[in-house]
């Protein structure tokens, strides 16, 4: 049964300066279940070079007018302090050259990045910051990979103070899916947040990542969520930039650029901090893998697989933990995989030996909205998801956009049990008999109470009364799958799985 996420709540009240020796630090109210696994609160006296690069890790130049260099970025007072000055750097070259333009370099300031350091792919990654007031500098929190696109920003400040922009630049799908990566079809979503002046105080950024989501925040409040799974998965793991550019796009709109020799920018940082979500431990137990579409199970079939009845022993699976964040999923001696190592959308999933190779590794990332243990099996060769299609194919694709056509129930391999005991003696007991009864045995039961059958993706199928009833036949069709049993009294409730096999 699906269960609506908590909303982020506040982290840390808003100040006006860097927080000298800081708290440890405490995910935000809506990643309970998270672990903190990299944070920086910049309480030293110089940058933490075992996390950052002191530069950008491709050198100091990029696409504006400053050339990056170590001295330009300090870590006082609690804070991380990177400063533009009108200077030219006695290293700099006359000008730079990206993207097809040309820009002088007459300014210094800095940028530090995580690259070769620290990675991350999924979690939630928040920092505290507080902009330059100089028009025509153009701050950024924001995240790479190798190649680009896809480029995260968490914010970019390029105009007005009152507004930062958060982006995934992308490659357009329809070329992607043919040709993979490429900068000359890039394409993006994301807004612009318009608030308070961003650089009269400091001011939380943060970004919630799945394999299916985006959902950049603002001071702990949710601005903007993306459901865009096609997009996503062209991200991989990231490291972190965070660097002050001058001119470029900042004065693409005729902003003129207010850094003085007297009034140099400053970008201040109070802290950094990244989750992941803690991930239930799968079991590689024997166990059958349901749809949550179909409520039909994978099944072997020669090399092949197929949607099938869940009772049968060629639904049967081992999982076996590989120790680098994927599984191999096999049926008696055959592993799952893609033949012939296709990355091709719509490619259909088969059985064959094991080889060791990426397209026979399946990375199971737990879904938490779900009752019990439900997963996305993405491959690891070509970042697609197994997914059953209307026609009953089992193929790898795209997580589709608010679908559970791509989502799995991992259930008990064993079937030798069919009227099912709970551990609560006063509990009821159920079975379901083939000829389409459910029958509850609630002997121990008193009063009035509710009964409600739902399906394993939370759709409510019967209800039902019963006053004082210690044996019901209830007239139900059901295919095979997992169900959800609810038991509703006015003093106490209890919800109990059925498996029909």
């Amino acid at each position: 049964m699906r269960i609506d996420f908590l909303r982020k709540g506040a982290l840390l009240a808003v100040s006006a300066w860097c927080a000298v020796g800081s708290v440890v630090a405490t995910p935000p109210s809506n990643l309970d279940g998270w672990d903190l696994v990299f944070s920086d609160e910049f309480d030293g006296s110089s940058l933490d070079k075992s996390k950052w690069n002191s530069t950008y890790n491709w050198g100091h130049t990029h696409n504006h007018r400053a050339y990056c260099v170590e001295e330009n970025v300090s870590v006082e007072d609690g804070c991380l302090v990177i400063k533009g000055e009108s200077r030219r750097h006695p290293d700099a070259p006359a000008s730079c050259s990206n993207g097809g333009k040309t820009y002088s370099l007459d300014y210094t300031s800095g940028a530090i990045d995580t690259r070769g350091k620290f990675d991350v792919k999924y979690g939630y990654i928040e920092g505290r910051f507080k902009m330059p007031s100089q028009l025509g500098t153009w701050p950024a929190f924001w995240m790479l990979q190798d190649g680009w696109p896809p480029e995260i920003d968490i914010f970019e400040v390029p105009h007005a103070r009152t507004d930062h922009h958060y982006y995934l630049h992308y490659t357009k799908t329809d070329w992607y899916a043919g040709h993979g990566s490429a900068w000359d079809h890039e394409a993006s979503f994301g807004g612009v947040h318009s608030g308070p002046d961003k650089s009269a105080d400091f001011h939380n950024y943060g970004l919630e990542w799945t394999a299916t989501d985006m959902n950049f925040y603002f001071d702990d409040k949710l601005v903007a969520s993306y459901n865009r799974p096609s997009e996503i998965s062209q991200t991989e793991a990231m490291s972190i930039i965070v660097n002050l550019a001058i001119g470029g796009w900042a004065t693409d709109n005729s902003n003129p650029i207010q850094v003085t020799a007297s009034d140099p920018a400053l970008l201040k940082c109070d802290w950094i901090r990244v989750w992941n979500r803690r991930e239930p431990s799968l079991t590689t137990d024997t166990v059958r893998i349901l749809s949550l579409d179909a409520n039909l199970c994978l099944q072997a079939s020669g090399n092949g697989i197929i949607l099938g009845d869940c009772s049968s022993p060629s639904a049967l699976a081992t999982l076996s933990d590989l120790g680098n964040g994927a599984y191999r999923v096999n049926f008696g001696e055959k592993v799952l995989e893609i033949p012939n190592e296709s990355k091709a959308a719509g490619g259909a999933v088969g059985l064959w030996g094991w080889n060791g190779k990426l397209h026979q590794q399946v990375r199971l990332a737990a879904q938490p909205d779900f009752d019990g243990l439900v997963v996305s099996m993405q491959f690891v060769h070509s970042g697609l998801f197994v997914r059953n299609t209307t026609g009953g194919d089992v193929v790898q694709e795209a997580l589709p956009q608010k679908d559970e056509t791509a989502y799995w129930q991992l259930l008990p391999g064993a079937t030798e049990h069919t009227d099912i005991e709970f551990s609560r003696e006063e509990a009821p007991r159920l079975f379901y008999d083939k000829a389409g009864l459910l029958k509850v045995y609630s002997d121990q039961v008193g009063g009035f109470v509710w009964l409600r059958l739902y399906s394993a993706s939370g759709v409510l199928l019967q209800e039902h009364g019963m006053e004082a009833e210690p044996y019901v036949e209830i007239p139900v069709s059901l295919v095979g799958g997992l169900y959800l049993v609810q038991f509703e009294s006015a003093y106490a409730s209890v919800s109990l799985k059925l498996m029909v096999y």
